[in-house]
């Protein structure tokens, strides 16, 4: 655990596509040595130890952490700093956002660690491996102020359909941090894992 920085709390019922796909890029963005993934049920382990270290306790029952991280969550009072996010580890709700949000990272993490501190971001959402990328510059110095950042992404399908995701993403170079797989799912099989989940079945792992 020695080298472990980042932590994402798995928070949904199950590993979605979309889900998979935003953990996979927060391992490429930090590394996977780096990352640990809780709170994973059984039958998800194969797939996300591929990414980073995998526990199926939640970061609630790992106690011996709890006085060295730092929740990153919109509803805290207090923007995260650097001299803050290089002395703790990072937790980052694994959550797919919602609109409007619904405060999820406070209901299912800190308010069940009320004696651990919690940091925001700013107050808006992003996804979690623009969190990911975000506390990362902050761990090496950047103030948050300091990192442009755009609001509803705007994916075009094709001529007639776009995808419009409601949410705030860092700028890598002028351009949305967004994952190009994650982009080719949402324009050719989103549609066809939600009528799934519509009929009351899970949609299996394509990553």
């Amino acid at each position: 655990m020695e080298s472990i920085k980042f932590i994402i709390e798995v928070c949904e019922p199950f590993i979605s596509n979309w889900l998979l796909l935003e953990i996979k890029h927060s391992s490429i963005i930090v590394g996977k040595d780096k990352l640990l993934i809780t709170n994973v049920k059984e039958n998800y382990v194969q797939y996300l130890s591929k990414y980073g270290n995998v526990s199926s306790s939640s970061i609630i029952d790992l106690k011996d952490l709890h006085d060295k991280i730092i929740i990153l969550d919109p509803l805290a009072d207090l923007t995260l700093t650097p001299e803050e996010a290089s002395n703790h580890m990072l937790v980052i709700g694994g959550i797919l956002g919602d609109d409007p949000p619904r405060g999820r990272t406070f209901k299912y993490i800190t308010s069940k660690l009320p004696n651990c501190k919690a940091r925001n971001l700013g107050k808006k959402q992003f996804s979690i491996d623009g969190a990911i990328y975000i506390a990362k510059l902050i761990n090496e110095g950047k103030k948050l102020e300091e990192i442009p950042i755009m609001e509803n992404l705007v994916i075009k399908v094709d001529e007639f359909h776009e995808i419009i995701l409601p949410y705030v993403y860092p700028l890598v170079n002028n351009k949305p941090l967004i994952s190009d797989e994650l982009i080719e799912y949402l324009k050719y099989y989103i549609e066809e894992d939600e009528e799934m989940l519509l009929s009351g079945k899970i949609p299996p792992l394509r990553y």
